[in-house]
């Protein structure tokens, strides 16, 4: 009996939805102020961006530093994305296909910047349980039951104990990969861990990546409700 008892836990331990759910918090955010930067790279050709920003609840503002994308900002409010581009002093927003398209030249798209919960679209399944540069990881596979999701499958490399993913690849629904993620530091705060340095690679791009590395971070401060306003980006 107590061995029936003791795999009966352990197999709820193992659960996939159990392992998706416990991704999950660890990347819902109440409230978040960073500043990071964004290395992208082209073949031999490196651009480095710098940023600072600030997120509550489904709305973030992002305000670009470097020289050359100085003032550029980025507002998300609820399900809208908007650019203020200030060589023209105006607000654009981005919608339908254009949300697919590349985040300042980087691997990212608009479409990756929007998602507030990207593990709400899937189905999870374990595939096995394996060791990833060292650290223990369940294979999980993500597959789309929404129909909304940006990517159709979904691979990813959980580790065992925090909780995140250390790799992820992302495929269409004829089974192409198009992009892949590699972490390369989680740190602790508090009880939640928290990706502060990754890769991502756009597989449809010859020779491209892109490297975000968080400096600073702090989670659940007071942040007003004024600087998520349209308003805002023209100041």
């Amino acid at each position: 009996m107590i061995k029936i008892i003791f795999l009966a836990l352990l197999l709820q331990q193992v659960r996939p939805d159990f392992i998706l759910k416990k991704l999950r918090e660890n990347t819902k955010i109440e409230s978040i102020k960073f500043e990071a930067t964004m290395e992208i790279k082209k073949g031999k050709r490196r651009l480095l961006k710098e940023f600072y920003g600030y997120g509550k609840g489904n709305n973030f503002l992002i305000v670009f530093t470097n020289p050359e994308d100085r003032d550029v900002k980025y507002l998300k409010l609820e399900k809208d994305l908007y650019i203020y581009l200030p060589d023209i002093d105006d607000v654009v927003r981005i919608s339908g296909d254009m949300l697919k398209q590349s985040l300042m030249g980087s691997d990212l798209s608009y479409e990756d910047l929007m998602e507030d919960d990207p593990f709400s679209y899937y189905h999870a399944k374990i595939i096995k349980d394996t060791v990833l540069e060292g650290h223990k990881v369940y294979i999980l596979e993500l597959v789309d039951t929404t129909g909304n999701a940006p990517y159709y499958r979904v691979k990813l490399f959980v580790d065992k104990e925090k909780y995140i993913s250390w790799k992820e690849e992302l495929f269409t629904r004829s089974g192409r990969k198009i992009k892949e993620t590699e972490t390369l530091t989680v740190s602790r705060f508090g009880e939640r861990y928290y990706i502060t340095d990754f890769i991502m690679r756009d597989l449809r791009m010859r020779d491209s990546s892109t490297r975000i590395t968080f400096k600073k971070l702090q989670f659940d401060i007071e942040i007003p409700e004024s600087f998520f306003s349209k308003e805002t980006l023209y100041k």
